[in-house]
C-alpha cells in the first residue's frame, strides 16, 4: 500500500512539474530580461551595448537575437561548446547574417562559473549570468541547452524559434535559422 501511494505521489509531482516547466514558444513575446555580466569591449560593440550594464535584451541593436540558455554543469552544453563557437564564427563572418546577434544566458551560474566556462571552452561570444535562475523562470524554465531566436520590432521581442536540446553541427543550426529571416 505504501509503495503504491509513493508511486502515485511521484507521478503527480512529475506531471505537475512537467506541466509547469514549459519554455516559451514561437509566436509568444519574449520578456525584456535584464542582462548582467562582464563583457569585453569587443563583445559590447558586437551587441551594440553601451556602458557597463546591466542592459536589457531590447538594448541589443539588431533585428534578430539568438539566445542559448545553458549551464556550465550541463554535460550537453559542455559537449556542444565547440559547435556554438563554430556557429558564432560562421555568423560573424557571413554577410548574410549581419543582422543576427548571438549570446549565452548561464542559468544558475555566477560570474565566476561563467568565466570558468568561457576559459575552459574558449568561448568568444557574449555570456550573461543568471545566478538566481530568475531569468530562466521568466522564459519558461527550459532544460539546457535551449535556444530562442527573437525578432525585434522596436522594443518588442517575438519568438520565432524555440529549440530544445543541442545542435550536432554549426551548419545544422544555420540551416534551422535560415528560413526564419
Amino acid at each position: 500500500m505504501h509503495k503504491k501511494l509513493l508511486h502515485i505521489i511521484l507521478l503527480a509531482l512529475f506531471i505537475s512539474s512537467t506541466a509547469y516547466a514549459a519554455p516559451l514558444q514561437p509566436g509568444e513575446n519574449f520578456p525584456d530580461i535584464p542582462l548582467k555580466g562582464e563583457l569585453t569591449a569587443k563583445q559590447k560593440t558586437y551587441l551594440g551595448l553601451k556602458g557597463d550594464g546591466p542592459w536589457k535584451t531590447s538594448d541589443i541593436e539588431d533585428t534578430y537575437i539568438i539566445i542559448e540558455v545553458y549551464s556550465m554543469y550541463c554535460p550537453h552544453c559542455q559537449k556542444e561548446a565547440p559547435t556554438m563557437n563554430a556557429f558564432y564564427r560562421l555568423l560573424s563572418k557571413s554577410d548574410k547574417f549581419t543582422d543576427i546577434k548571438f549570446f549565452g544566458l548561464a542559468s544558475g551560474n555566477s560570474q565566476f562559473e561563467v568565466d570558468f566556462f568561457r576559459k575552459k571552452f574558449s568561448v568568444k561570444f557574449p555570456l550573461f549570468t543568471d545566478a538566481d535562475l530568475d531569468l530562466h523562470s521568466k522564459v519558461g524554465a527550459p532544460g539546457t541547452p535551449h535556444f530562442f531566436m527573437l525578432r525585434k520590432k522596436g522594443e518588442s521581442l517575438q519568438i520565432i524559434l524555440s529549440h530544445a536540446g543541442p545542435y550536432a553541427t554549426a551548419e545544422e543550426f544555420l540551416k534551422d535559422i535560415k528560413d526564419k529571416i
